[in-house]
């Protein structure tokens, strides 16, 4: 069975979802911190737009995907 590749890019901002979640789950309640996730998605997102003219819908979904992850995680600890 072959396992699915993801971008890089991808796997990045998954990565830095998680982060950026656990961090500031360390400060905020859990719903917070992952709405805290998505600003900085959406944030990271509007920058890309003004310096290079593109807006990636698929960045902001894997950042979230990371901080869902990260949500779930606290939840059942």
């Amino acid at each position: 069975m072959k396992l699915p590749m993801f971008e890089k890019d991808k796997a990045n901002h998954f990565i830095y979802g998680v982060i950026i979640y656990a961090l500031t789950a360390l400060l905020l309640a859990p719903a917070f911190a992952l709405i805290s996730v998505y600003v900085a998605a959406l944030a990271k997102e509007f920058y890309d737009k003004h310096k290079t003219n593109r807006f990636g819908y698929g960045d902001i979904m894997a950042t979230l995907f990371g901080g869902l992850v990260g949500f779930f995680i606290s939840l059942t600890a």
